[in-house]
């Protein structure tokens, strides 16, 4: 199962709207839809993507959840990890919580760490360990066990707001915050300007920091969220309007994948290479802004349909059906993209396999419009 991968701002926008639909496998519960609702029995892991998100199932392994209202109201075992423009986490976590919208409330406690990136946050719930947040405001009402690690413009605190570990303050103006004695002592605030906050602090959860150069978890993190969601959902589409289409066009890559990545190579390079034969027409040159739109266009639809082929792959070789529901699809969506995301960090070998990847989906569609043959009789 693919544990720390799901969901951003980006996710619901480009979803057709369309009924609820449930997938169930392992104890796992996938769906996708407008209106989701994930109700009933308890379930292992929770995976689920819609307009107006609900959980009110018990999750006993890891939820991930994305819309553009997510609310968790039943309890989660394990770490969860959600994203929307509203994010309500009204009941406990047993793990840690990864969490990023426009406004994220965090009502019920969190035994694990907190991330949060958003506009507001609320934390009136007790977090067991650390809390790494970057929000304009921020409320804190409750205790938190371990470091803090606030970057901010407005913080406020409850009465009963506590932090057990070090705070570390970024802001731009941050000798002007205001942290109560009750809070935490001053002796244990560490304050920092916003320019230094790059997502590289890591909370060891001893009351240390450790101010690590570099990109940090927040800039890497959100990265390959990121792209990996925008891939999903640009599979997805696709797959919901054409599904027959990507079936064939599968069918055409594993029957023979070096012709596929060969078309792809040819026919990308020949939009890309139409520039310099633009230009000694003259007039052509005008012409020459197309060409390029054409090879990255192809390039974009090649790395879409390749990712969704290796999720279908993936999905078969695990014992399940060739995709037939929104739901099935996106799912073999997700996974495609995890598994790119995965191939290009290996080392070395990494990026020239996602170029094959995407030559071979290029390849593919171009077999299916155009039919080219080599050594064919004229």
């Amino acid at each position: 199962m693919f544990k720390p991968l799901l969901i951003s701002l980006l996710t619901l926008a480009a979803l057709p709207a369309t009924a609820q639909e449930v997938y169930r496998f392992g104890g796992d519960a996938y769906m996708a839809g407008d209106n989701v609702t994930l109700s009933g029995k308890a379930v292992d892991d929770a995976f689920i993507v819609g307009n107006t998100v609900v959980i009110s199932a018990p999750v006993e392994g890891s939820a991930h959840a994305g819309g553009r209202s997510v609310s968790i109201s039943a309890p989660v075992g394990n770490s969860l990890y959600a994203a929307g423009v509203n994010v309500n986490v009204a009941a406990d976590v047993g793990g840690d919580a990864q969490l990023a919208g426009d406004t994220v409330l965090v009502a019920a406690s969190v035994l694990g760490d907190v991330r949060i990136a958003a506009q507001r946050v609320e934390l009136t719930g007790s977090i067991g360990d650390s809390a790494l947040v970057a929000a304009e405001n921020i409320l804190l009402t409750e205790t938190i066990s371990g470091d803090a690690s606030f970057a901010t413009k407005n913080i406020s605190f409850g009465e009963n707001a506590r932090i057990e570990g070090t705070l570390h303050l970024y802001a731009e103006n941050v000798d002007d915050i205001v942290v109560p004695e009750f809070v935490v002592p001053a002796d244990r605030i560490e304050r920092h300007p916003e320019e230094e906050f790059d997502g590289g602090v890591t909370i060891d959860g001893s009351n240390g920091t450790d101010m690590s150069s570099g990109q940090g978890w927040m800039s890497w993190f959100g990265g390959k969220i990121g792209s990996i969601l925008t891939l999903t959902v640009l599979a997805t589409v696709v797959a919901y309007f054409v599904p027959g289409a990507l079936m064939s066009l599968r069918e055409r890559t594993l029957e023979s994948p070096f012709r596929a990545i060969w078309m792809g190579f040819l026919a990308i390079s020949a939009l890309a290479g139409a520039l310099f034969v633009l230009g000694v027409t003259g007039y052509g040159i005008l012409l020459a802004p197309f060409a390029i739109l054409g090879a990255v266009l192809l390039a974009i639809a090649g790395y879409v349909i390749g990712a969704y082929i290796m999720g279908v792959g993936a999905m078969v070789l695990a014992g399940q059906p060739q995709p037939a529901t929104l739901s099935e699809r996106a799912i073999a969506a997700l996974t495609g993209a995890v598994a790119v995301t995965i191939l290009a960090m290996l080392p070395v070998v990494g990026w020239p396999l996602v170029v094959a990847v995407t030559l071979a989906g290029a390849g593919a569609l171009v077999i299916r419009w155009v039919a080219p043959g080599f050594y064919t009789e004229v």
